[in-house]
């Protein structure tokens, strides 16, 4: 019972006593008088006396988070089947054993009823793929009567295993890197961020790396053997493909004309690297941010590789008074880079692969 208070779920009504909740397997405190009755987070199915299933839901059950507003009932199409309470990290349903498309089987005296919670995944599909940050989720819990008697039974949750990162170097020594970074809090600069997320590195020997969907993933394209401070690395178009293939027929935009690719719900972020990062030469080094995410069949029902690989083309460009070798990604002011890469040698750089499996 012990769960934080913003966390907890009203069972039963407000004038419920200490025994009446406690009868319907709940907790009940003193020290609250709007919700003195609320469940607990430690069983996650229960079976009532009176022949209901009570089943708990908890948004940290699955990595990556599980969506709460996507819940429902295999087989509840009516609004007696909806949770009867939520929060912002709990859910709750509570319907009879024999509603809401429960199957009901007989096995050696026992009477069990069966049935299964999932969860929609939102797929998003982009020109040449489609791709979602959603694991998939069934969870199957079973109730099982013998008379008057009741028994909890197991439930189990099934969830995808998701993809793996990588890097290569480019003909021109350009090199796509992945860093070992965890998210930092940004300030209210939007773009800003912290350079602890750059401060260590995967090597060769570390791939394939292994992610959850919607961990950020720091990728760094940098400019190799060069120390021109005047050189400025300029990224075209960053992608990823389910394959080593860099124009794989199924791929999935992150930048285009070094801008952040507008048709995806996450949004890669883009890192300033400037003179407080240390480097020596900040201007050959782009870094920017990604959501983990899978490809999906054409259907969007099935993932259609657990891998996926990163590329991006870039170019050297060096500011005179005609380029400033600037990207501007503000809507009314951005521009493209096609008119720098007629001058200069474009380059694409390759990341290994990125791995997601199934947690256990």
């Amino acid at each position: 019972c012990e769960v934080p208070s913003r966390r907890r779920v009203a069972c039963g009504s407000l004038g419920i006593s200490d025994a009446a909740c406690r009868s319907k397997g709940c907790c009940y405190t003193q020290d609250n008088a709007e919700m003195p009755c609320y469940y607990g987070d430690t069983d996650l199915v229960r079976c009532s006396k009176n022949g209901h299933f009570v089943i708990l839901l908890e948004k940290e059950m699955t990595k990556p988070p599980l969506d709460l507003t996507s819940v429902y009932l295999k087989g509840g199409f009516s609004t007696s089947c909806n949770p009867v309470n939520r929060s912002s990290d709990l859910i709750v349903f509570n319907f009879p054993v024999s509603a809401c498309g429960a199957i009901k089987k007989v096995e050696g005296g026992y009477v069990i009823y069966e049935t299964d919670v999932m969860a929609t995944r939102q797929v998003l599909e982009g020109p040449k793929g489609k791709v979602t940050r959603d694991s998939l989720f069934r969870l199957t819990v079973r109730c099982r009567y013998n008379g008057s008697d009741h028994q909890q039974l197991e439930a189990v949750v099934y969830t995808l295993a998701p993809p793996l990162p990588a890097t290569d170097k480019g003909d021109l020594q350009i090199e796509l890197r992945i860093a070992k970074g965890t998210l930092v809090e940004r300030g209210g600069g939007g773009e800003e961020g912290t350079c602890s997320q750059y401060s260590s590195w995967y090597l060769d020997s570390d791939y394939p790396l292994v992610k959850f969907l919607r961990d950020p993933v720091f990728v760094e394209v940098r400019i190799l053997g060069r120390t021109d401070p005047s050189l400025v690395l300029m990224l075209d178009r960053c992608w990823a493909t389910p394959n080593q293939e860099l124009h794989n027929k199924v791929s999935w935009s992150i930048l285009e004309d070094g801008c952040p690719f507008a048709g995806d719900n996450y949004q890669t972020v883009l890192h300033k690297v400037t003179v407080s990062s240390g480097l020596q030469f900040p201007s050959h080094h782009k870094r920017f941010e990604v959501k983990t995410f899978v490809f999906m069949e054409e259907s969007g029902a099935h993932p259609l590789s657990r891998e996926i690989y990163f590329h991006c083309s870039a170019v050297v460009c060096q500011p005179s008074a005609w380029e400033s070798c600037m990207t501007a990604c503000e809507p009314r002011r951005k521009r493209s880079i096609a008119h720098v890469t007629q001058q200069n040698h474009e380059v694409l750089v390759s990341s290994g692969p990125v791995i997601f499996l199934e947690p256990e």
